[in-house]
């Protein structure tokens, strides 16, 4: 199971390493499916967190009179 409070850069370089053990063959079948299982919770556990993160971003839009505001991206 991925740690929660890693960063999604940490996250990221977890799978990164869960692929290259996977892809080198060296690991035996059960390990296999327990990384496989690991990177499978890092990847939704990322997901989530680029929804909220999505969610966080804002667009400052220029007003009349040279002012800002901040508004939700329109999807």
């Amino acid at each position: 199971m991925p740690k929660k409070n890693l960063s999604l850069e940490d996250s990221f370089r977890k799978l990164d390493e869960i692929l290259g053990k996977l892809e080198s063959g060296e690991v035996d079948l059960e390990k296999s499916i327990g990384l496989f299982e690991e990177a499978m919770a890092l990847s939704e556990e990322c997901q989530k967190q680029l929804e909220a993160l999505e969610k966080r971003v804002k667009v400052l839009v220029a007003k009349d009179g040279g002012d800002y505001i901040e508004e939700d991206i329109q999807e």
